[in-house]
């Protein structure tokens, strides 16, 4: 019956939350890009600390069902399988996996917006930091054209809300950005250029970007 369903699965949502956040854990107490790591036990520390939680225990309390119970399930996975796809070079092909995750954390929660800010807030300090890659370009693509994108086409509630929200537009113009810093690289690649011309490629390529942007509301308006 439903209520069978639903009574148990506060609590079952809950252990792979848990679960998640303790390969979140581990995932991050890797050593360098080698894919070697710490401490495993970095990994089982973090699932019991989530397991015990006073707000994550309101929420998988068998019988206790809300969408909350769901969301923290999505949202955790969400994390993980976006670190995961950062893991080295050829672990991009995570980041549709985590576009998935999204998408079904849009569908179950309406906090769904700091999800995505926070991934979108991560991708942009990782090009602060220097860590950018073609990797973390197509990880992050991919993560938001698959989430995004389902969200737009399958949940009328959303729409085009990530498109046009304040709210949202932090992540938009992380995913823009990225476009444009991915096509300053092609260009570096193909012509082998060094650290000064990169920058001028740079500065052309987003003071055009601008200027395009800059006409388009100009003749919006």
């Amino acid at each position: 019956s439903l209520n069978d369903v639903c009574c148990p699965m506060p609590a079952w949502f809950g252990a792979v939350a848990s679960a998640f956040v303790g390969l979140l854990g581990h995932e991050c107490a890797a050593t360098g890009r080698s894919g070697a790591y710490a401490a495993p036990e970095c990994g089982i520390a973090s699932a019991a600390v989530m397991a015990i939680v006073p707000a994550h225990l309101m929420r998988s309390i068998a019988g206790g069902f809300d969408n909350e119970s769901l969301a923290l399930t999505a949202m955790t996975g969400t994390y993980y399988l976006w670190i995961r796809s950062l893991r080295d070079e050829r672990s991009w092909a995570v980041g549709a996996a985590a576009g998935l995750m999204y998408y079904y954390m849009v569908a179950v929660w309406g906090g769904y917006i700091f999800v995505l800010n926070m991934v979108g807030c991560h991708a942009g300090v990782l090009v602060l930091l220097g860590r950018y890659s073609t990797g973390v370009y197509r990880s992050y693509s991919l993560l938001y054209v698959i989430g995004t994108g389902l969200a737009i086409y399958t949940l009328p509630v959303v729409g085009w809300t990530p498109l046009k929200s304040l709210e949202q537009m932090g992540p938009l113009v992380v995913f823009l950005g990225y476009q444009l810093i991915e096509i300053c690289e092609v260009i570096k690649r193909k012509n082998k250029l060094g650290r000064r011309d990169t920058w001028g490629v740079r500065v052309a390529v987003f003071t055009g970007a601008f200027a395009l942007a800059s006409l388009r509301g100009d003749h919006e308006h």
